[in-house]
């Protein structure tokens, strides 16, 4: 099984002023935490915030995964 140490999501959206969609995409949403979760609860934390945040926006979702050594290995 597969745990994830800490993670950072982010929504970007083209935030609405003065009645006019902006231009430039913003970060809307963001979340963050350095608690360890398991894969399979992280892909559920994914689903559920994609649903809560975006409904049915259609957002691309982009995933970057590092792997580093850990200081006890």
């Amino acid at each position: 099984m597969i745990h994830i140490d800490k993670y950072k999501i982010f929504s970007y959206s083209k935030p609405y002023k003065n009645g006019k969609q902006s231009k430039n995409e913003e970060i809307t949403k963001m979340l963050t935490s350095e608690e360890c979760i398991t894969g399979q609860d992280f892909l559920n934390l994914l689903g559920n915030l994609d649903y809560t945040w975006h409904k049915f926006e259609g957002k691309e979702i982009t995933v970057e995964v590092t792997f580093k050594d850990t200081n006890g290995s």
